[in-house]
């Protein structure tokens, strides 16, 4: 039988790519169930008109539906229930609260909550082939040296709320999933796209480039400290590639995989990078990293368009193993880019986006 989908989190980043990743064979494709927040209604029939531009899917083929993780049965009526009990194939949770800075209890009812509802669903469907579950790298917390993607159980801190509840997520799930056949997909921090650079979104590493381009008058700018954590950046289309081929190959049954970069650079290497291709020069100087936070206010946040949170992520030393990643998409010519030759491609995209003169912090 041809293949049918049910994805949460849509019309969010990850959910669109990895839907026209999909829709590249529509000859095997029966039909899309694409669950959204009512107040997200707009938006996703604005990305289906996008799709039946853009892709060669039908009408038919791409159904909306209006729900909640949060609610029993997704918030959808007992005959929408029964439809896909009997149709869906392919389950991808993608539906999660990726706010860094969140409260606990918002991100416990939407990652741990939510997640407990869409497994409980699972469980209804009688044709299921894969149940895919997005959790992230960072359920690691504050674990430290190299990090296995067989290990998830430990007693280490975390950084923030969202990796918590994304732990407390995962650990149900591996609990609560029971026979069914999953794959779990831990991606790093996604970037742009590797041959265009393009992303519609503008977190995580990105700050960089807004605090590059509004203090380009005072370039070139001195290191932020001397840490040189290893940082995974990933593009977003090697996430959707190996995503797309995993969750159908069969090593990929009860896998769990770190989609982070197999040799990471280091946050002091990544600033360098960024800002010798912004500026055409290397930084000069050096200045405190408690400096910086210190002079990271919620205004200078705010023009950065970034969180507090984020600099965790380039500071903290950890390496994510990646050996069943590599070993499963071996042969399959869908590998991870190395960063350098990556960024400028993404400053290169990140330019013609955003004003080059007029703006200051």
């Amino acid at each position: 039988m041809n293949r049918t989908y049910l994805i949460t989190g849509f019309p969010g980043f990850l959910a669109t790519k990895l839907i026209e990743r999909l829709a590249l064979v529509p000859e095997q494709i029966d039909c899309f169930y694409l669950l959204h927040l009512k107040h997200e209604h707009a938006s996703a029939v604005l990305q289906k008109e996008q799709f039946l531009r853009t892709t060669p899917l039908k009408e038919e083929q791409l159904i909306l539906m209006e729900g909640d993780i949060t609610k029993e049965g997704l918030g959808l009526p007992d005959s929408i229930r029964q439809e896909l009990s009997h149709r869906v194939t392919h389950l991808f949770h993608l539906a999660a609260l990726y706010d860094l800075a969140t409260a606990y209890d918002v991100a416990f009812r939407i990652n741990v909550t939510g997640t407990s509802h869409v497994t409980r669903l699972a469980h209804t469907l009688v044709h299921l082939e894969r149940y895919v579950y997005f959790s992230t790298a960072y359920v690691s917390g504050l674990r430290t040296g190299t990090i296995s993607e067989n290990e998830l159980a430990h007693q280490a801190d975390f950084k923030n709320a969202y990796e918590e509840t994304k732990y407390i997520a995962e650990v149900r799930f591996r609990e609560e999933v029971g026979t069914l056949p999953y794959t779990i997909i831990r991606p790093g921090i996604v970037v742009g796209h590797s041959q265009t650079g393009e992303t519609p979104k503008w977190d995580g590493v990105y700050f960089v480039l807004n605090a590059l381009r509004l203090l380009s008058r005072f370039a070139p700018l001195p290191y932020a400290g001397r840490a040189n954590a290893l940082v995974n950046l990933v593009p977003y289309d090697y996430v959707v590639n190996a995503t797309t081929y995993l969750s159908h190959a069969p090593a990929g049954v009860r896998t769990t995989y770190h989609l982070t970069d197999p040799f990471p650079h280091g946050a002091r290497a990544i600033y360098e990078m960024l800002h010798v291709v912004y500026y055409g020069s290397y930084p000069r100087g050096i200045v405190p990293f408690r400096l910086v936070t210190s002079l990271l206010t919620p205004r200078v946040a705010k023009r950065l368009q970034m969180q507090r949170q984020t600099l965790d992520y380039f500071v903290h030393p950890a390496r994510y193993d990646t050996s069943n990643t590599l070993r499963d998409l071996d042969g399959t010519g869908i590998i991870c880019p190395d960063l350098a030759e990556l960024i400028p491609r993404l400053v290169a995209y990140y330019k013609t986006k955003h004003s080059q003169i007029g703006e200051t912090l």
